[in-house]
């Protein structure tokens, strides 16, 4: 059995997982996919890597035990990080920004001694021209990350030459997770469905939506969800996207100096005035020489920040580290 495969079927029969690591394609589970594709098995021999789930019956006492956190320290598979003699079997706690790190210190005093930060990372994406006939939006997460406000600003814009794309289900996470939750979401994806100028796609593979965010000019992403990172942000902004977003959680850290940012805002109204006046003046914008350069430079920036060919090697760098 490989180092690899151990610890993948460690991770697909820990039943305390709110899904299924198999059928699931969200961003955790994205990244240990391509972690394993660009670090090879050797380093991971006398490793236990538990990804996401401070859960003590997931420690291994014959190995080192590395915990990947990229949930966020409201989440329940987080609160065991606040017990001393679970932090204590724990070899590494691996945060994926800055930020997510800071919060898991300041609620659970996680030891700075048994915390690294390795952000997340994403495969580069070749530049491509963008159609000049229209401006294209895109909205490419799940949909309580702020959909419904998205949905009432494309509407208040309302131009003829702006189109909304929309890439949105709960069946990302797999068929059990999609049964439980879509129906919750039924009305929004209706309203995608039945609006003027919105393309509706469901839940599409990544490899699908990356050839998708090549011809697409801005990632529109109200969020008010406190992302610990943002594959679909730094996927954005690697394809040539504007991205017009909020402040909120590490969002500010993953896109600066490329996003537009407006400060999160608790009056959802005021949340939305803002947003608009953002993204109009990014629709207006768009095609002017200063923000094409722009993008030309986010591009080449975000591919060689992001890459899993720079970010392997902290990976390798660390687990070494880690035996030594």
């Amino acid at each position: 059995m490989t180092e690899k495969k151990r610890i993948l079927d460690n991770i697909e029969n820990d039943n305390s997982r709110p899904v299924l690591f198999s059928e699931s394609h969200g961003g955790s589970e994205s990244q240990l996919r391509l972690l394993f594709k660009y670090v090879p098995d050797e380093y991971f021999k006398d490793i236990n890597l538990i990804l996401n789930n401070a859960n003590p019956s997931l420690i291994d006492k014959d190995r080192l035990n590395v915990l990947w956190m990229q949930h966020f320290v409201n989440q329940e598979e987080a609160k065991n990080l606040g017990s001393k003699d679970f932090v204590d079997q724990l070899d590494y706690v691996v945060f994926n920004s800055h930020w997510n790190f800071e919060k898991f210190q300041y609620q659970f005093k996680i030891p700075e001694n048994k915390s690294i930060v390795i952000r997340n990372a994403v495969e580069q994406i070749a530049f491509h021209k963008k159609p000049k006939d229209k401006i294209s939006l895109i909205y490419h997460t799940t949909p309580w990350r702020g959909l419904r406000h998205l949905l009432n600003v494309f509407k208040k814009i309302n131009l003829k030459n702006v189109e909304l794309n929309v890439c949105s289900s709960t069946k990302i996470y797999g068929k059990k997770f999609g049964e439980k939750y879509d129906e919750k979401y039924k009305s929004i994806f209706d309203e995608c469905i039945n609006s003027d100028n919105i393309n509706y796609f469901g839940y599409l593979d990544n490899t699908k939506i990356i050839e998708l965010l090549k011809k697409m000019h801005i990632y529109s992403f109200p969020s008010i969800w406190p992302e610990t990172s943002c594959i679909s942000a730094i996927e954005s902004m690697a394809a040539g996207c504007n991205l017009v977003t909020t402040s909120l959680g590490a969002l500010y850290e993953t896109c600066t100096p490329f996003g537009k940012f407006i400060t999160i805002d608790k009056d959802l109204q005021n949340l939305e005035n803002k947003f608009q006046t953002k993204l109009s003046e990014c629709i207006e914008n768009y095609w002017s020489n200063e923000n094409q350069e722009l993008l030309r430079l986010q591009t080449e920036t975000i591919n060689k920040t992001y890459s899993w060919e720079e970010r392997s090697k902290e990976w390798i760098g660390f687990l070494k580290k880690l035996k030594n």
